[in-house]
């Protein structure tokens, strides 16, 4: 049986994740204190954190939130870090990616597992405001093409009525 203050602090850690949309599992080892702020600062930065856990404690609250334990049993292995994003995961996983000394291990982005492959693709991924402005250039790109085919149904009719009022014209 569990110690009590074990299972309050599994508690307060379930309460604090399931806000999260992503969760990245890294391995921080050979990662100096000064660098591991300076990432806690950045994440903070964009409405994430990172937080250091035992394995067994951090295992038994993802099981508990409902994720797949087969998944997430081999990402508590050796020392075991999460970063939660509770906003954007893509940007999450970008700065991740750039960190010295850290490796990702695997993730959890919106309820699927991602494995490290998984996880460097979602960091190609572009940023959100550019994804928008592709959007909006798609749709004036679809715009535009409607405006083009109106014209020429707009233009057919002109010219089927020029040639029949010409037709009544020569009768």
């Amino acid at each position: 049986m569990p110690a009590p203050s074990k299972l309050e602090y599994v508690a307060k850690l379930k309460e604090r994740l399931r806000s999260g949309k992503a969760f990245y599992f890294t391995d921080f080892t050979g990662m100096a204190v000064k660098n591991l702020e300076e990432l806690r600062r950045e994440l903070r930065k964009n409405n994430a954190s990172y937080i250091v856990l035992k394995n067994t404690l951090g295992y038994l609250t993802m099981k508990d939130l409902g994720f797949d334990e087969d998944s997430i049993r081999k990402l508590f292995v050796g020392p075991t870090g999460i970063a939660i994003a509770f906003d954007d995961p893509i940007i999450l996983a970008k700065i991740l990616k750039n960190s010295d000394n850290l490796k990702v291990k695997g993730g959890i982005v919106e309820g699927h597992y991602y494995d490290t492959a998984g996880i460097a693709e979602l960091s190609r991924i572009p940023p959100r405001e550019q994804l928008y402005s592709l959007l909006v250039g798609s749709i004036n790109v679809i715009g535009n093409l409607a405006g083009t085919l109106e014209s020429i149904t707009r233009n057919l009719v002109y010219t089927l009525k020029a040639m029949e009022d010409k037709n009544k014209e020569a009768k």
